[in-house]
């Protein structure tokens, strides 16, 4: 499955190891991870974006099994929505039951 990231950007949402909330606080060991990699040069975002979260995904697979350091995409999306995205492309049948379980007591309402 691929999930968008905003921006023009995708990945494979198998590939997806994090999504971090970069608009709340963070702890100091996440603080120091995003520092580490941002001195690697691995964070991978378009200028002028403003960042929502952070998506860390696993390194590109190369033949043989080895696999490329770990890249994090800045996204102008928020955790929430992401997660949401995610959820439903990989349980379409469950997110549709619970739309139409949503709609029925939205109608019950009227």
């Amino acid at each position: 499955m691929i999930l968008h990231l905003g921006d023009d950007v995708s990945v494979h949402s198998a590939d997806i190891i994090a999504i971090i909330d970069l608009t709340q606080s963070q702890s100091a060991v996440t603080g120091a991870m995003l520092s580490e990699i941002r001195r690697q040069n691995r964070i991978l975002a378009r200028q002028g974006i403003t960042a929502k979260s952070a998506v860390i995904c696993a390194g590109a697979r190369r033949p043989g099994g080895a696999t490329e350091n770990p890249r994090v995409y800045l996204s102008p999306i928020s955790t929430t929505t992401l997660a949401q995205r995610a959820h439903e492309r990989a349980y379409p049948a469950a997110s549709a039951a619970q739309n139409r379980t949503e709609d029925a007591v939205q109608e019950e309402e009227e």
